[in-house]
Order: structure tokens, then sequence, then C-alpha cells
């Protein structure tokens, strides 16, 4: 179509997704921040069994390993496939909790709920358990108590901490999860959706970095240099838009908050 290169070269604003464009779509663990789990390293006990089985089946991704370890292929939901990823980094198999876990009922991610839910016969005692997983503020919302090291806690004692937690993270374009289960007295419940909307105990959150692409800051910067504005559409937070913007060069100090929209 040649009269594509004619508008292309009448261009003043080039409008661009995100993730896999700007950035990598490389999604890696950088921080977990589980409230009950010491140091961050998973273990046998009780809460490392809960984040194990809850990260491996309350999930629709895959890792595959035909190549070698090495070179591991995501598979699937790239955000879900760094959780996968970091227990692997661990030393833990997904495929044995998701395969030797007997699942009960899913309710897939939806972008209009932000979260993803599963009831499940788990390994922990054998008491039937819903495990959810989703949007931070969704999650906390839906919390009555937190987890820790200490037991459990109400959640309100805790929430102040989770958002600024959350606001340091998404201040780094860093993409966040939160955590969260039930244990259910029965194999006969009601529906999925309803369990999840309330009463949930909260394990806390992970942090999913995607690097800038190394090559888009340049040419960024040769379409300023040619008078072509260029703008940032996501569905991310405005403090990870902000910060994506200051990687490739189209947000400066002096900018003001008005910029995004």
């Amino acid at each position: 179509k040649m009269h594509a290169c004619e508008t292309m070269g009448a261009t003043t604003v080039i409008c661009t997704d995100k993730t896999g464009t700007l950035t990598q779509n490389q999604m890696q663990v950088y921080q977990t921040d589980f409230l009950a789990l010491p140091g961050q390293l998973l273990g046998d006990n009780d809460i490392s069994i809960l984040i194990k089985e809850g990260i491996s089946v309350n999930s629709t991704a895959y890792l595959d390993y035909s190549d070698d370890d090495r070179h591991i292929k995501p598979l699937g939901n790239p955000t879900e496939a760094a959780l996968l990823l970091w227990l692997h980094q661990q030393g833990i198999n997904y495929m044995d909790f998701r395969e030797g876990t007997d699942i009960l009922e899913q309710l897939t991610f939806s972008t209009e709920r932000k979260y993803m839910a599963t009831i499940v016969r788990s390994a922990l005692n054998n008491q039937v358990i819903l495990y959810v997983k989703g949007a931070p503020e969704i999650i906390v919302s839906k919390c009555s108590k937190v987890l820790t090291s200490e037991g459990f806690s109400p959640i309100s004692a805790y929430r102040r901490k989770i958002e600024d937690q959350l606001l340091d993270y998404q201040n780094q374009a860093m993409r966040t999860l939160g955590f969260a289960y039930k244990i259910l007295s029965t194999e006969q419940y009601e529906d999925i959706q309803s369990l999840a909307a309330h009463d949930l105990t909260f394990l806390g959150i992970a942090a999913i970095s995607d690097p800038v692409r190394p090559d888009v800051p340049a040419a960024v910067q040769t379409c300023l240099n040619a008078g072509i504005d260029v703008k940032i559409v996501t569905g991310d937070t405005p403090a990870t838009a902000r910060e994506i913007g200051r990687q490739i060069g189209i947000w400066k100090d002096a900018d003001t908050e008005e910029q995004i929209i």
C-alpha cells in the first residue's frame, strides 16, 4: 500500500503499547513479600506448602523444559509464568503439585474481576482450600485477616503497609500480584465467585518486572528529534506508565501528573 508510506511520512504522534513493545515481555519475579515466609525462602512448612501449591494450581501457564533447564520457555500468561519460574529457581517443580492435587473447580482470570480462583483438595492435611490471586487492591478488599509469622491478624492492621509497598513497586514500574486463600469446611460449597468475595486470608504480594528493550530509548529519541511525539497507551497504573516513560526518555523531571490521562 504505497499510500501508507505517505501517511507514515506525515506522522506527528506515535501511540505505543508498553508490554512487549517498549518492554521485553520477559516477566521475572523481582521480589516477594509473603508476610509469614521468613527470608522469602520456601521450605516444607505449612506456609511454604500454601504458597507453592497456590502458585502451581491457581494458574493456566506452563513451562517448556524441552530444550534444557537453562532455556525454559514460558507458555501462556507471562506474569503467571514468572511465578512458576520463581518456584523453579528454588528447586520446585510446579507440575508435582498440579498433577498431585485434585482440582475441584477453577475460575480463570478476567479483566473485569481482576483475579483468578481455584478450589482444590490440598496436599496440606487433605483440606479443601480456595486459592485466589490477582490485582492486590482487589485481593485485599476481599480479605478479613492476614497470615504473618506471628499468626493471624486483622487485615486493617496491615492495610497501610501493604498499600505503601504496592506504591513503591508501582513507582519502579513493577507489576504486582496479591495472594490469598480460604480453608473450606466441605466440598459442598456455593458458587466459587461468591466464596472468593469475602473472608479471605491475605498471604502477600509479588512484584514482577519487565525490563525495557535495550534499543527503545534510542529509537524514541530519534522520533523526538524528528518532531514526532511518543505516547504510551497502557492498562498499567499511572505510576508504572510514568516510570517506563522516564526510562525511555519521554518523561522529564519538569513534567506534571496532568500529562498522564
